[in-house]
Formats: C-alpha cells, structure tokens, sequence
C-alpha cells in the first residue's frame, strides 16, 4: 500500500530492512532484541510512509497545476486551429500508451508546453483582431496598438527618445511547471516592480507574452544606464501557488532601440528581440 513508485530504490531498500527484521525475530529472539527490532521496524515503516506521503503530495500538486492551466487555456482553444488539436490528440494517445511514471512524466510536460503554446496564439490572436481590448487584462497596462500608437508618435517628435523592451525570463517555464495564475502573478508582480523604479512620467505598455515596453526621454546611452541601474539587483518573488509556497528567481532581459524615422521598423526590432 505504501510503495513509493517514484523512488524504486527507496522502496527497495525499505523491503530488505523489514525483510532482515522479520529474519531476526523468527529465532526466538530475546526480549531486548524483540523490542529493538520493533523498534527499527516501526521507525522505517514511519519513514517510508513519509516519503510515500510526500511523492503523492508533489503528484497532487502538479495535477492541480496542469488542470489550471488546462482550465483557464478552455477559451483559447477554440483559437487553436487544427495544428494545435492534432498535437493535443497525439498527447493523448501517448499518455494511453504510457508506462511507469517517467512516461506519464513526459506526456505532463509535452501537455503543459502545448497549453502555453496555445495562450500565446490566443494571445497574439487578440492583440491584431479588429474587437480587442486597448487594456491587456492581466496587468491592467495599454496593450499593443496603443504602444504602436506611441511609438509612431515619439518617431515623429524632434525629442530624443528610446524604446525599452523588457522580457521576463523563464515565464513560459513558470507557467508550464506552476500553472497560468502563477505566471500571471510574475507578471503582475514585476510591472508593479516596473512602476516604482521609474516613477514619475513612466510610458509603460504590455507588449505581448514575458514582454513589456517602457519609453524613456533621453540618448541611448543615458537610457541604458538608467536599465542598468534598475535591472542589475536580482529580484526574487515569493508566490503563493495554491498549494505551497514557491520563492522565484525573477530575471530580465532587455534592449534599448532608438526611435528611427519610420516607426515600423522601431516595431520590428522590438519582435526581433522578444522572438530570441
């Protein structure tokens, strides 16, 4: 009842210690050697079952992360298209066909990137639809077409100006192994984080995906010592996942592009960057 699966040679060991235990009490022990053996025996049982209890909590964990994702990713599917839904379906034939916990490992991880992948389809979908939003829900910041809007101002403008494209790191990664709330609350977290650092007269946008886009008055030299002095110091958030608490390493990558005289190609550089 109490086989931890996820750790064969746990379990084997934990077999071979109550085996040798039984061997000893089977001739005719004496009291004191009945009473440390019980002892031992009742102690790895105690152990085994922690760790037994430990690996389906971690099970249970990462089953919820992957149903809420597969829950808030329900809308979305529907702007998939058929490329997406084969590669659903093909994942659930290899999870039908899987052995062992290290299959059904691979077809959770193969599940969660497919997922993410379908939010940022959506995502993208609804940034150049005629009926989208001009405010992104997630972080309550102008979204896309009123950055491009900016943008297309700040080319026309005689004041020197520069786009600063900021990328969150491993926030596709947060929200395959955490699920989407979690990734949502990184992202939250770090335009909050954004605000404060460069308060007052911030231009802040959400660009798309990890991507936020802030504009900054100044040469670009100037302006990538202001990144610089704002990004360096390592920022750590702790997040509360719905089942344990998880302390997150948030990490950024960001570029400094001048605005030029054609504000498309400002647009493009930035995509450029984001897409690495």
């Amino acid at each position: 009842m109490h086989a931890v699966r996820g750790d064969p040679e746990e379990d084997r060991q934990f077999r071979a210690r109550m085996h040798k235990i039984s061997e000893a009490l089977s001739v005719q022990p004496s009291w004191m050697e009945t009473m440390a053996a019980t002892d031992s025996a009742v102690s790895a049982l105690r152990d085994h079952n922690d760790r037994a209890n430990k690996y389906q909590r971690a099970h249970v964990a990462e089953l919820r992360a992957v149903i809420q994702m597969l829950v808030g990713t329900l809308e979305d599917l529907t702007i998939a298209g058929p490329v997406r839904m084969r590669e659903l379906q093909e994942i659930q034939k290899q999870l039908i066909s899987a052995s062992g916990p290290e299959g059904i490992q691979g077809c959770k991880l193969s599940l969660s990137k497919c997922l993410s992948g379908i939010r940022e389809e959506a995502e993208r979908h609804k940034q150049y639809s005629g009926d989208h939003s001009n405010q992104d829900p997630v972080t309550g910041l102008e979204a896309r077409p009123a950055a491009e809007t900016a943008l297309t101002e700040a080319c026309a403008s005689d004041s020197p100006a520069c786009a600063v494209v900021v990328s969150i790191d491993r926030l596709s990664l947060y929200n395959r192994r955490y699920g989407r709330d979690v990734g949502d609350k990184v992202l939250q977290f770090f335009v909050e984080f954004v605000k404060r650092a460069f308060e007052p007269g911030l231009a802040l946008f959400r660009w798309t995906g990890p991507a936020v886009l802030l504009l900054r008055h100044g040469s670009p030299d100037g302006v990538q010592a202001e990144m610089r002095r704002a990004f360096d110091p390592r920022l750590e958030f702790e997040v509360d996942s719905g089942s344990r608490s998880i302390l997150l390493t948030i990490g950024v990558s960001w570029s400094v592009v001048p605005m030029m005289v054609d504000s498309r190609l400002v647009v493009n550089k930035i995509d450029a960057f984001v897409q690495e």
